[in-house]
């Protein structure tokens, strides 16, 4: 036990970080820590506990719980047995109500701190969060580590405990469609026969893809060598399983894919189609959308149709249809495609060249004659006289780069939507393009903030935003 661990304290949990983690106050008037920042693990907002401090920073410092004085009356029993162990859910330890402020705290938090917007500004701007009519089952996208055994020659097939590389072996995933962890109990024994040792030993991850509209599934094997599967064996097992499981799921594309060193100059992934067709496909409202296997689609089906359909509310924000809309990071075009209706012309933009070719077939799929899609990089595409009347960024967690906030201020649409899956990194952005406004002619102000809940039981949260031009 180390000497910060020795001594117990008071705390009080005002709120949860991003990371899941109780932020609470040591509370002791006589001891030098009272009122010290503490990030506590298993702490909801509202509950006293006793802690022990595991490590300090200059401003504040972790410890951990032990002892809980006082319970929220948010806190239930998690459903999962593992949750204490697993790195995939973070607050299944409170309600869904518990879970929804939670996450509207943690955008208004962000915005208030990182993007210097006021309190009262906030009030008036932000919308009710968009909770989950599913709170479980509800991912359509996995990714299972393999640990392969050399004294059992078997394969163990899990997620990861938290903070580690070590597999926890648990019953059944309470976030992923049930599809997906029949694949892997398939996978888990299929893989262990040790008639298929020298094929194990080199797996690495399985990834499963759900298309839970359209009920077809994508399996990914991925290997540290070159691997040689009898696709048709493996399917044969998986669709008995399926068919015993009665989810009315099939198979539809089997993929391999050989991962490369990532210390070699120039190398990439070598991918194969070793069964079935090279995609899957998800309906979202009126909508078909291809999904290739390195393709990014949100993980939340239901979701993302309440997820979009905000943003074509905001697309409709003064009443007119745009001429010209932009969708930058488009992946596969989902928002543009879902959002076409409301919009005479749609270019999107998208640094993968596969995610470009899906968005071309999707925009064909969906009979548009107004929409094109280009491969290059948001921050560096040359734009020209290009003049949207609205802009839709979804940029990756790290958001947007400070050339495109420039980029966005010389186009000057009438309106941006900024879809963000890091309340951090949307303060930041937001607080960067109103200081940049400062030395332009155009200025933005903000008309509506949306969170919606695409990832219960997680910390994790999507937020929709509305610029529109004022000048």
């Amino acid at each position: 036990m180390s000497i910060f661990e020795e001594k117990t304290y008071h705390a009080k949990c005002g709120g949860l970080s991003n990371e899941g983690l109780g932020v609470a106050r040591i509370e002791s008037d006589k001891a030098k820590e009272n009122g010290m920042k503490v990030f506590v693990e298993d702490l909801l907002p509202g509950e006293l506990a006793k802690i022990h401090i595991t490590s300090r920073e200059k401003t504040f410092a972790y410890g951990e719980k032990a002892e809980l004085v006082q319970a929220s009356p948010n806190r239930v029993t998690p459903v999962c047995s593992e949750f204490s162990r697993c790195g995939g859910c973070q607050i299944q330890h409170a309600d869904y109500s518990c879970q929804l402020k939670m996450k509207e705290d943690m955008v208004r938090s962000c915005l208030h701190r990182i993007g210097h917007i006021s309190l009262n500004d906030l009030n008036q701007l932000m919308e009710p969060i968009i909770g989950a009519q599913d709170q479980y089952f509800y991912r359509n996208n996995v990714q299972y580590p393999i640990e392969y055994s050399n004294t059992k020659k078997s394969v163990n097939i899990g997620l990861y405990e938290k903070k580690t590389h070590k597999i926890v072996e648990h019953e059944k995933c309470y976030l992923v469609h049930p599809s997906a962890e029949v694949i892997r109990g398939v996978a888990q024994i299929y893989f262990s026969d040790h008639s298929r040792s020298s094929l194990a030993k080199h797996l690495c991850q399985l990834i499963v893809r759900v298309g839970f509209f359209s009920k077809e599934m994508m399996v990914i094997l991925v290997s540290t060598r070159p691997i040689k599967l009898d696709a048709e064996d493996f399917v044969r097992e998986c669709e008995t399983a399926l068919s015993k499981a009665q989810i009315g799921m099939h198979i539809s594309s089997i993929w391999t894919q050989e991962k490369k060193s990532s210390t070699r100059k120039g190398s990439s992934d070598c991918w194969t189609n070793v069964w079935g067709k090279p995609y899957i496909h998800e309906f979202l409202e009126h909508r078909v959308f291809r999904i290739s296997p390195d393709a990014f689609f949100q993980v939340n089906s239901k979701q993302t149709v309440q997820l979009y359909s905000k943003v074509r509310e905001y697309l409709r924000y003064d009443g007119a249809l745009p001429r010209l809309l932009v969708d930058l990071y488009c992946g596969t075009g989902s928002i543009g495609i879902f959002c076409s209706s409301v919009c005479h012309h749609l270019v999107g933009i998208e640094s993968v060249e596969s995610a470009v070719i899906d968005a071309r077939a999707n925009s064909t799929a969906n009979y548009l004659e107004n929409a094109e899609f280009f491969c290059g990089k948001a921050e560096d595409y040359d734009f020209g006289v290009m003049m949207p009347d609205a802009v839709v960024i979804d940029p990756p967690r790290k958001g947007c780069d400070e050339k495109l906030l420039h980029e966005l201020l010389r186009l000057a649409p009438t309106r941006i939507v900024y879809v963000s899956c890091n309340p951090s990194t949307l303060a930041r952005d937001l607080h960067r393009l109103f200081q940049y406004q400062e030395t332009n002619n155009v200025r933005y102000a903000i008309r509506s903030i949306c969170p919606v809940d695409m990832f219960p039981q997680t910390v994790h949260i999507e937020t929709v935003v509305l610029l529109s031009r004022d000048r």
